[in-house]
């Protein structure tokens, strides 16, 4: 699964003194994909995983030194973290959907886990911001293995989306999931409010109510059907907070909330510092 794997150098922080990353190649439908590892330098056997789903689309958003250097924090924690650059970017083969074929690059990160030695996966957990969160719904809707996910300012409603965006975006759409005029079926199999029903893991949703890039409409109509499902989710909205939600003045709550959420449901003792 795993065909190459090359040191990557993370900016000097404290949380990376202890922690490493990896650019990878992994097979995902016979395609060579991009992604990277994140894991402590010295890493115990059975560490727990997190799965990250980034946002942006095609170049727009692609993970670079500043963003692998933030996802180091969770390695510092002893989390083992992987992450893809979606198949098509960075050099890696294929084309991008948008929630198409190219979720499986996602939930083939399992399978580069079980390569893992040092990677307890049945201690998994996933989160994704923007399209990320998209990618995370899509990802549990596949049934993937994990113990809970979490969603930060996530599209639930493609269609929603795309009514709401500039024609910068609405042309990324039309390019790489089509013209919802003309077909919109390819937007309602990507949006979870279609079906919430099949979500079946833990959640935590937080959205900014300033939100322009994906409304807060779209997370409020998804949380209220999870209600109505009787779902096990918490939601946390953030009245001032816009699509930047991890901006230096809140990151450290909101990923305080997510360290808590996820070591709760693995049965850890710590969470994100």
């Amino acid at each position: 699964m795993i065909l190459h794997q090359e040191e990557v150098q993370l900016l000097p922080t404290k949380w990376t003194v202890n922690t490493e990353a990896f650019r990878i190649h992994y097979h995902s439908d016979g395609l060579k994909v991009v992604g990277f590892i994140i894991k402590p330098k010295t890493v115990h056997e059975n560490a727990p995983l997190i799965i990250y789903n980034r946002g942006g689309a095609e170049d727009r958003g692609l993970l670079e030194s500043r963003q692998l250097t933030g996802l180091a924090r969770w390695a510092s924690q002893g989390y083992v973290l992987l992450t893809t650059q979606y198949r098509g970017n960075d050099g890696g083969e294929g084309q991008e959907e948008w929630g198409g074929d190219d979720i499986n690059d996602v939930t083939n990160l399992m399978l580069v886990a079980r390569e893992l030695p040092y990677v307890d996966v049945s201690r998994a957990v996933m989160y994704g911001a923007s399209r990320g969160g998209l990618m995370t719904y899509l990802a549990l809707r596949n049934k993937i293995e994990v113990k809970a996910a979490a969603v930060l300012c996530g599209v639930s409603d493609l269609l929603h989306m795309y009514n709401n965006r500039a024609d910068t975006m609405k042309g990324i759409l039309h390019r790489l999931v089509g013209n919802p005029s003309c077909d919109p079926n390819e937007y309602i199999r990507r949006s979870p409010i279609h079906w919430a029903d099949e979500i079946h893991v833990p959640l935590l949703i937080v959205h900014g109510a300033n939100d322009v890039h994906v409304p807060i409409e779209q997370t409020r109509n998804f949380v209220n059907r999870l209600s109505e499902l009787h779902k096990d989710y918490r939601y946390i909205e953030y009245p001032d907070a816009d699509h930047h939600l991890l901006n230096p003045d809140r990151a450290s709550e909101i990923l305080g909330e997510l360290g808590t959420f996820f070591a709760g449901k693995l049965g850890l003792k710590y969470t994100l510092s």
